[in-house]
């Protein structure tokens, strides 16, 4: 049994290819700033009881729509 808010290595690896795939869909290399702002959110995301992968996708999507580095684009 897995207790809310933690990760199994299994869901940790669906998180990571997550967070990978979403990443490079968006053309975000892997030190890009805004990929560990969305790890970030994606761990608060699953950790507070989100863990369909198609609604992370989503709420990801919302995140990178607001967030910009220093009042940068964010790609």
């Amino acid at each position: 049994m897995t207790i809310r808010g933690t990760a199994d290595e299994i869901q940790l690896a669906t998180l990571t290819r997550i967070l990978d795939d979403y990443c490079e869909q968006a053309g975000m290399e892997g030190t890009h700033p805004a990929r560990e702002h969305l790890a970030r959110r994606l761990i608060a995301l699953f950790t507070g009881g989100i863990d369909s992968p198609d609604h992370i996708k989503m709420a990801l999507d919302g995140v990178v729509k607001d967030w910009k580095p220093n009042g940068a684009h964010p790609f």
